[in-house]
């Protein structure tokens, strides 16, 4: 993914827009303190952690996008699918 590519939204929206800019690394994190064998019930505080494991989405870059009906939008780089690379 990079500028001037070709993207629509993952949702299945048939709307094309053109990357304008990408901002690397903007938003997550590869992993986070987590709370392993919690039950149902009981009270949960942050001196609880037992581990450290991945995060979900993991480091997500924050992308312009130009739409020809909503303008310029940012958008996370997950939600979106390349359709046409540049270059």
């Amino acid at each position: 993914m990079q500028a001037s590519d070709i993207v629509r939204k993952k949702t299945g929206d048939t709307v094309l827009g053109i990357i304008l800019k990408i901002d690397k690394d903007f938003y997550g994190a590869r992993q986070a303190y987590k709370v392993y064998g919690a039950q149902r019930g009981h009270c949960l505080h942050p001196k609880m952690v037992n581990g450290i494991g991945p995060t979900k989405d993991g480091i997500q870059d924050r992308v312009m996008v130009l739409w020809p009906d909503k303008g310029f939008t940012y958008e996370s780089s997950n939600n979106l699918e390349v359709i046409n690379e540049s270059g």
